[in-house]
């Protein structure tokens, strides 16, 4: 991770140790004053004016012109946060007065905010001397939606308006405030959706989607990274949030608001995380109100508030902040359109979703009803700016109590952690998945130590190695929030149905990543040093050249990885089909054989370094192997842009499986057996994959779907001993679809009020023994996103069933409704069908590449087409 190093958790006093804030795109001299200069205009260098209707301008041209605001103010400085998933650079500018954006001021204050976030070791009047010292350090970020586009053609125009502005309140700002103005989020989609738009402008097309996923691997789930930081994009910017700049404010610009309404903005809707600090509360509330009066008072109604957004979910740009003592807001503003729009207010709909408030009468939280009329992306551009202004004056009239606020909920955080501890020990199974997690962890800046000799801790002794992580820490939200649990309240609409949450309701990061951890109350003694970066497990090769084979650990998911790369060295591999001896003790059924011969002890020992496997050595044939090879991978990918198989695409990159995109008109024209042994369809409907996108919606190349000959086609595909696999609701297609099929889904049509699982993690139970389940343990927490359940039908032949939920206590993390619908039933199944089979995989196994703990049920299915 590219950051800053702290030594045992000590945060250093101002100016004590120098860091690069970033790449710097300007020369380090100091320039004239901005007022001297000519700064060029958003329209002098685009050609048209941000938000004008019928243009858009794209990521080039903005981060062009931010370039050019480097170039001639002394106002901004502009730095690299790093690479994107496509390889742009992703900018970021600090806007501040001249003498606060010197090197060495600029390190002042942003050690100040670093010493202040973290806390400890400061009393309490040495942090107000600090605030007094400080200055607000605000964020604001653009277009992390890339079709959400006024939010990235406003920035431009904000951007020479805070760095150009002589107003009392611009000049105040820029005095008492470090604003870190981001922007695009997303920069890959900042090029692609404006030149979709711009390619068709006048066209029929003109107000078509983006048929694509703009992001690369998440589409809209980028923002849905913030606790994981999968992608390099979030990467880049928790390196600023949690390891750099600390700011106390932060703030999310989207689109778009609940209709009618032109704004959305807080106060959030319930419920609230018990985890978020009441003085993060309080001030999400406190901006909220300030920035919707703003607006009222400059005669832009339509402002609504408590609708849509709630404050439970721990995982998006405006909600991890809550977790680490920082105020983070979003606003969603109406029109996420260049193609301006007649909003009539006789089809506005009576009332908002939420509670059933008029959209026509004013209430508490909606008290300027918009009234209608012509609406252009230039008026929305006009609010975001104004909340914009109202957030950055609130950060400067009110910046020591912002700065002092964030060390004293760090001290109180510190405090409330006792002696709480969660320890991950280092002689689990797949220790390197652990690794993996301690990693996820400290990209959030939560503190980890890792011992360095065996200790005792709740009467329990864990090996050298072992992953400590304390509650008594500043982001101690985080850490409860992350290691343990959710329990999310039962709250139903006034018909009796549930009120859906937000997003996810349970994420527990050990459930999901299948990682041990064990909670100890007490205090204990141990020799740890604190970690940084923690490095792959310790490899081991076997001493001499094993007498049969060399051996990988199933139940460890890097080993799948150095199986594939071995195929593709042209080692032979084999797996066993029960448990065999090796020089490390018995390894279970699924184990990874490779061949002696020369030069494989190399090619095994370089993928060991690389992924920190331990390499066993068997030294005689097992009674029972099946050979494996590299399976012919074809991943469906339907038009329209579909974050699963964006997500599905990232694991499969990360693991060294390689796959080719299978596209609509692929699986119409048939003869999929000729190219592929494995088929994955990834979570989407029966009738997305079906029907695609509308004909007429988008030039013909993007719609129609796979359409009943593709799936007729897919049929064929398995009864010529192709496997298919399906991921979570895709399981209908087969169900539906295929004649004969022997499975029903006991959820089908079956009301919220009856089954509901909102993005939870539930309990399963694993048969080990079969090759879909090869590696993983006999309970298995699995995250269910509305997923199926299945029976198997009267008289069916040639179905296992290998995961199958428990007979009660299913929930583990979450919500759920409904139990005893699931209770008994099949989550997992394997069915043969013609002469290959169907693997149903009705759990969401590699959701938002989060769920590790299930990446083997995806790897495993993979392998069936091509093991022997």
């Amino acid at each position: 991770m590219t950051r800053r190093l702290k030594a045992a958790f000590a945060v250093p006093l101002v100016g004590a140790v120098a860091v690069a804030i970033g790449v710097s795109l300007s020369p380090d001299t100091t320039v004239a004053s901005s007022a001297a200069q000519t700064v060029p205009t958003p329209e002098s260098v685009f050609g048209f004016a941000p938000c004008t209707d019928y243009k858009l301008a794209n990521y080039t041209q903005i981060s062009s012109y931010f370039q050019k605001l480097d170039n001639t103010s002394d106002r901004l400085k502009l730095i690299n946060a790093g690479k994107t998933s496509e390889g742009r650079d992703q900018i970021m500018a600090i806007v501040s007065a001249p003498e606060n954006l010197t090197p060495g001021n600029l390190e002042k204050y942003r050690g100040i905010a670093d010493r202040l976030a973290h806390a400890r070791g400061l009393t309490d009047d040495q942090a107000r001397q600090l605030a007094s010292q400080g200055k607000a350090v605000a964020w604001i970020d653009f277009g992390i939606h890339a079709t959400e586009v006024g939010p990235p053609q406003t920035a431009p125009q904000f951007a020479y308006d805070l760095v150009t502005s002589d107003s009392a309140e611009a000049k105040s700002i820029r005095k008492n405030v470090i604003t870190l103005f981001v922007p695009n989020v997303n920069p890959d989609g900042g090029e692609s959706v404006p030149d979709w738009y711009m390619k068709y402008v006048g066209t029929q097309y003109q107000d078509s989607s983006y048929p694509e996923l703009y992001q690369k691997y998440a589409g809209h789930d980028d923002n849905r990274d913030w606790f994981m930081f999968n992608l390099p994009e979030t990467k880049n910017l928790g390196n600023v949030l949690w390891h750099q700049w600390y700011p106390q404010l932060v703030y999310n610009t989207h689109q778009t608001a609940a209709y009618p309404a032109r704004i959305f903005l807080p106060p959030f809707k319930d419920p609230m995380n018990p985890n978020i600090p009441p003085e993060v509360a309080r001030g999400i509330n406190l901006l909220g109100d300030a920035m919707t009066q703003r607006l009222d008072r400059e005669g832009k109604t339509g402002a609504v508030s408590r609708q849509q957004y709630d404050q439970w979910w721990n995982g998006g740009l405006r909600s991890a902040p809550a977790f680490h003592n920082q105020v983070g807001i979003l606003s969603e503003t109406s029109h996420a359109s260049a193609t301006p729009v007649f909003e009539d207010p006789a089809k506005f709909p009576k009332t908002f979703p939420y509670q059933g408030v008029s959209t026509s009468e004013p209430s508490a939280f909606y008290p300027s009803p918009y009234k209608g009329g012509w609406w252009h992306l230039s008026d929305s551009c006009g609010y975001i700016e104004s909340t914009g202004w109202e957030y950055l004056h609130t950060a400067d009239t009110d910046r020591e109590n912002w700065l002092y606020g964030a060390y004293r909920m760090g001290k109180q955080a510190i405090d409330a952690g006792g002696d709480n501890a969660y320890i991950i020990p280092s002689d689990q199974a797949d220790f390197a998945t652990a690794t993996k997690m301690v990693n996820v962890l400290r990209q959030a800046d939560v503190e980890v130590e890792q011992a360095q000799s065996a200790f005792t801790a709740g009467g329990k002794t864990y090996p050298a190695g072992s992953f400590i992580v304390r509650e008594a820490q500043p982001f101690r939200a985080d850490v409860v929030d992350l290691m343990n649990p959710q329990t999310y309240p039962d709250r139903r609409n006034p018909d009796g149905s549930p009120e859906a949450p937000y997003d996810m309701a349970g994420w527990t990061l050990p459930y999901q990543m299948g990682v041990k951890v064990e909670k100890v109350e007490k205090s204990f003694l141990v020799n740890a040093k604190p970690v940084d970066t923690a490095a792959v497990p310790a490899f081991r090769m076997p001493a001499t050249t094993p007498g049969y084979a060399y051996a990988l650990d199933p139940r460890v998911n890097d080993s799948y990885t150095a199986a594939m790369q071995l195929l593709k060295a042209g080692e032979t591999v084999t797996r066993t089909t029960s448990a065999v001896q090796t020089d490390q003790g018995t390894w279970p059924a699924g184990t990874f054989l490779v061949g002696v011969r020369a030069g494989a002890d190399t090619r095994i020992k370089a993928q060991a370094k690389q992924l920190g496997l331990t390499v066993a050595a068997v030294a005689s044939a097992p009674a029972n192997a099946v050979s494996v090879g590299a399976p012919r991978i074809g991943l469906y990918h339907g038009w329209g842009g579909n974050s699963d198989e964006g997500w599905t695409r990232y694991v499969l990159e990360g693991f060294k499986f390689p796959y080719t995109q299978v596209h609509d008109d692929q699986v119409r024209a048939g003869a999929l057996r000729d190219s592929y042994d494995v088929i994955v369809l990834p979570d989407a409907s029966y009738n997305s994959m079906l029907r695609g996108l509308a004909a007429g919606s988008h030039p013909a190349t993007y719609t129609g779907g796979m359409t009943q000959a593709g799936v007729d086609n897919l049929k064929a595909f398995v009864q010529a001993g192709g496997t298919l696999v399906t991921v979570n609701d895709a399981a209908q297609l087969p169900i539906r679809g295929f004649s004969g099929f022997p499975i029903t889904d006991v959820t089908a049509n079956v009301p919220s009020t009856s089954y509901y699982s909102p993005g939870s993690i539930l309990a399963t139970d694993v048969d080990t023994g079969t090759p879909l389940t090869w590696g993983l343990p006999d309970k298995l927490d699995a995250y269910s996103d509305g997923s199926p359940a299945f029976s198997v039908n009267a008289g069916a032949s040639g179905v296992t069933t290998p995961v199958t939920y428990p007979a009660s206590n299913i929930l583990r993390s979450g919500w759920l409704l409904g139990e005893s619908l699931i209770a008994g039933k099949t989550a997992v199944a394997d069915v043969k069908y013609g002469a290959g089979q169907v693997a149903l995989l009705g759990i969401s196994v590699q959701h938002r590449a989060e769920a590790h703990g299930t990446y083997k049920l995806l790897f495993n299915s993979l392998f069936l087409g091509a093991e022997k």
